[in-house]
């Protein structure tokens, strides 16, 4: 079946077309003005004037941070470490098969509803093996979405265990839909040892890994190695133009020279920065050096609308100036998480033309002034971006959501999501004060 949406305003960062259609089944099979538009046999939508853009890429989350939300326990951090050991740790210490499959199927579809169709997933679970499996068979199979996959290697876990789960979730490759990066939590918490032997086995795949996200990272790696934490990932050989470096809040200049030589990718996350009180990443300067920087949420939040938008105002603060962060910077932030995404996936994401894939986002749009291709953007980010819920969400050609309602029934997920959840937080409230961690 292929669908027409018609009277629509398409928009993909780099073109905009004021009164146009769309013709897609899996992919884009036409778009043009209305004036040229010819019904062969397409089933029709009306919009009226609605704005179409491409569905978003989360460049980093953590689906298994989903039960997370509205969870209550003993909570008392001092710094970063202590919020890694009293919260994110104990939540994936018992995460076992159902608590994996659920988070990532409630977690993907939270954020689908706010309009991402691609996640660039980092997991991390006390049961490790066959659990990459577990989180593709909940977005790609049972959601429709797309995914990049990654096991959190620590010395926290069974090492061995994790570097095998990796190399397993590169077996799970499957051309458009998924992928897989190397994961591996920080350097805080992989030993020498350890990284030697993921360089031992990690051949030309990236890596996919949190750095300098607290200066506690840099700081350790300077007294346990002599080094900081870019340095070291050198001197292991485990960079390369396929890795995310996650953060790198806290990374200096010849760190960042080091990402640039290895045209490495660095995957910022403000607002999580924000609710950790790490810090704010130099985001103008990683792009003035040249180096590709993608934007994902750390599983904080489900819009990626929203970080785009703190993106901009704290690069503003960061930068001690209104204009020293443009939106010519931010456009180049989420083509980039586009490109990334397409890099893994040979998808053509984030372009609404012919033979490009069929992710796309309809959005009420009541602009208040004129609109062109000139300051289309502006209106996007001012008037759309606040609180954006997407009218109508497609993903692979298939429409998710309609007039904001789930065009699939997912009641049952979202039910069995909840008995999750509570199991969950008790196996925590009963265990955690017990769980002793290697690091």
């Amino acid at each position: 079946m292929a669908y027409a949406l018609l009277n629509v305003r398409i928009y993909d960062y780099d073109n905009y077309e004021e009164n146009g259609y769309i013709v897609f089944s899996d992919k884009i099979i036409d778009k043009g003005k209305m004036s040229d538009y010819l019904n062969k046999g397409y089933e029709e939508f009306d919009l009226m004037g609605k704005l179409v853009i491409p569905g978003f890429v989360c460049g980093h989350t953590h689906l298994y941070s989903t039960f997370a939300r509205g969870m209550s326990f003993d909570f008392n951090p001092n710094n970063f470490v202590d919020i890694l050991k009293q919260l994110w740790w104990k939540v994936d210490h018992f995460l076992d098969k159902d608590l994996i499959y659920y988070s990532s199927l409630i977690g993907g579809l939270n954020q689908m509803s706010f309009g991402t169709t691609t996640l660039i997933d980092h997991h991390a679970s006390g049961e490790i093996s066959g659990s990459l499996k577990l989180v593709k068979s909940a977005l790609v199979n049972r959601l429709g979405l797309r995914c990049v996959t990654a096991f959190e290697t620590s010395d926290r876990f069974d090492v061995d265990e994790a570097i095998k789960e990796n190399i397993a979730g590169f077996n799970l490759k499957e051309k458009f839909l998924a992928n897989s990066l190397f994961g591996m939590h920080a350097s805080l918490s992989l030993s020498d040892k350890s990284l030697a032997k993921i360089s031992k086995v990690l051949g030309d795949k990236g890596i996919h890994i949190h750095v300098a996200e607290s200066v506690m990272d840099e700081d350790e790696c300077l007294e346990k190695y002599g080094m900081r934490v870019v340095q070291r990932l050198e001197k292991f050989n485990l960079l390369n133009e396929r890795s995310i470096l996650v953060h790198c809040t806290h990374i200096n200049e010849e760190e960042m020279d080091i990402i640039k030589k290895y045209d490495s990718t660095i995957a910022v996350n403000v607002t999580s920065n924000l609710n950790n009180a790490v810090g704010i990443s130099q985001i103008k300067r990683f792009l003035d050096k040249g180096i590709r920087v993608i934007s994902g949420n750390d599983g904080l939040i489900p819009s990626q609308a929203v970080e785009y938008m703190n993106i901009f105002y704290l690069s503003h603060l960061k930068e001690s100036s209104p204009i020293g962060f443009s939106f010519s910077d931010l456009k180049k932030i989420i083509r980039n998480t586009y490109d990334y995404a397409n890099s893994l996936l040979g998808t053509k994401l984030g372009i609404i033309e012919k033979d490009c894939e069929a992710d796309l986002l309809v959005i009420d749009f009541n602009n208040l002034t004129p609109v062109d291709e000139f300051n289309i953007f502006s209106h996007l980010f001012y008037g759309v971006f606040p609180g954006l819920r997407p009218n109508w969400v497609i993903a692979r050609g298939k429409i998710k959501f309609k007039d904001y309602n789930e065009f699939e029934d997912y009641s049952l997920d979202k039910k069995e999501g909840i008995i999750q959840a509570k199991r969950l937080w008790t196996r925590i409230n009963e265990g955690g004060k017990d769980v002793k961690f290697k690091y």
